[in-house]
């Protein structure tokens, strides 16, 4: 079809698809997983070697090496390792480093997280709905008042929610179901920003996760990745609406408020929103962790399993 040269570079590159996990404390050992794609291009074919190094007493399950059948094309593999967590480790975060290498077309290395938590619970129990504790995962203060416009950020450019809109902390129900409303009053952090992470859920079996979040800067499609204790995931589709928005398909307005507050001003317009979704889960699974996408414009007030 053209008269160009055939490509002939060798290239290497990878990704972690699923760069984090958590697992909640415990006395048996334990299963973390994580996704390696791996992307190489060769006139021919490529082998690849992929090592491990985990922390003292942990163990990586994964291939060590493999081919590309690349023919001046590139080909992407996905390597999913497994890494058995000791029992009795201890809560915190474990680098797990992955170098991946092929003859002439260089090394990358990339680095996962594995977390140990405490145990996820339930701060209320109610009709079969566990509201989860976020109190540990919120990282963002999105809020402010009129007397402080100054104390939260949502957007990153100066506005917040007004907090004397919120409801108080505690038990909240919208449309049926009962949410934990975090702090929203003074510099509390009280929205779990959106930056690829891990979150640790009360660990049982459920229909649904119901979601109370806000997008800032545009109404965002993304994938949300569920996984069950049985080593199994999901990733599922989800759509997060804009707070200056109207709710997208598939979701219901929680809250609606008719102003918010700007940064060194007070009350400003346009009228903000809290936005519920309701994500399937499998319930004949029992789900141990929810893993968000790494986009900071998305921001997560509440999660009830139902």
């Amino acid at each position: 079809m053209n008269r160009a040269a055939a490509d002939s570079r060798r290239h290497l590159d990878a990704s972690l698809r699923a760069g984090s996990d958590v697992v909640p404390e415990s006395d048996a050992p334990q299963t973390a997983h994580l996704a390696l794609d791996v992307l190489g291009q060769a006139p021919g074919a490529l082998r690849v070697s992929v090592r491990a190094t985990a922390p003292e007493g942990w163990r990586v399950r994964m291939p060590s090496a493999f081919g590309l059948d690349s023919r001046r094309l590139p080909v992407q593999r996905t390597v999913e390792p497994e890494v058995t967590v000791p029992p009795q480790a201890a809560p915190g975060s474990y680098t797990v480093r992955f170098e991946i290498e092929a003859a002439g077309a260089g090394s990358v290395v990339r680095e996962a997280t594995v977390e140990v938590r405490e145990p996820g619970r339930c701060v209320t129990e109610t009709d079969g709905q566990c509201a989860v504790d976020l109190t540990k995962e919120a990282d963002h203060d999105g809020t402010a008042t009129v007397a402080a416009p100054d104390e939260g950020d949502f957007d990153g450019s100066g506005w917040s929610y007004d907090a004397a809109l919120l409801p108080k902390a505690g038990p909240v129900t919208w449309g049926g179901v009962t949410y934990q409303a975090p702090e929203a009053s003074g510099t509390a952090d009280n929205f779990t920003e959106a930056r690829g992470q891990s979150l640790l859920v009360p660990a049982g079996k459920h229909g649904s996760l119901r979601l109370v979040a806000a997008a800032h800067n545009g109404t965002v499609t993304t994938t949300l990745t569920v996984r069950y204790t049985d080593g199994t995931s999901a990733e599922l589709p989800a759509t997060v609406g804009d707070w200056a928005g109207s709710a997208p398909a598939g979701s219901t307005v929680a809250l609606d408020m008719d102003h918010r507050i700007r940064r060194g001003q007070g009350v400003d317009g346009p009228s903000v929103r809290l936005f519920a979704t309701a994500v399937p889960l499998d319930g004949g699974r029992t789900v141990r962790s929810l893993s968000l996408p790494n986009d900071r414009r998305i921001e997560v007030y509440a999660i009830t399993l139902d």
